[in-house]
């Protein structure tokens, strides 16, 4: 079973560009779902914090459904997910479903709080950008013309100094 901390650190020391990876974010997912012990803590605006552990909640909605579709007890389906690795497959499938989860809970107008961490307090909330015209140079020479730049969506990151850090 693979270590989350391990793996995020690893990328991090080899990182060489900031480009998206998928296959980091199925590695770091991947870490993340096997590793129960992985915990991350977080913060309320009062400064008290409690543990998060992803890989054992995780666990959690999988006994509940084992048990629920075969009437398992709850306690056997909780034994046997335990020694379950989860697959490549499965990091990639809650990548894709994490990701979803993002945009479509934005359109809805609400900010996204992605938990006080240690060090930081972010936010994520969807922004129309509205249509504007833009001067752009034109390839050979020092002349510039116009484009045109559509109306489109963004997301605007929020992310003040936490107030646990300021007392």
């Amino acid at each position: 079973m693979e270590n989350a901390q391990e793996v995020i650190n690893n990328i991090q020391q080899n990182l060489s560009q900031k480009s998206s990876s998928k296959k980091d974010e199925v590695l770091v997912m991947k870490a993340i779902m096997n590793d129960p012990e992985y915990t991350v803590d977080v913060y309320k605006n009062d400064g008290n914090q409690k543990e998060y552990r992803p890989g054992k909640e995780l666990r959690k909605v999988i006994s509940n459904a084992i048990a629920a579709i075969t009437n398992m007890p709850p306690k056997e389906a909780a034994a046997l997910v335990q020694n379950y690795e989860f697959s490549k497959s499965d990091a990639a499938t809650i990548v894709g479903v994490s990701k979803e989860f993002i945009n479509s809970y934005l359109q809805t107008g609400r900010k996204l709080s992605l938990g006080g961490r240690e060090n930081s307090d972010v936010e994520l909330l969807w922004k129309d950008i509205p249509e504007k015209t833009i001067s752009v140079p034109v390839k050979d020479g020092d002349q510039r013309t116009t484009a045109i730049v559509p109306k489109h969506g963004g997301i605007k990151a929020i992310s003040p100094c936490p107030k646990w850090i300021k007392k």
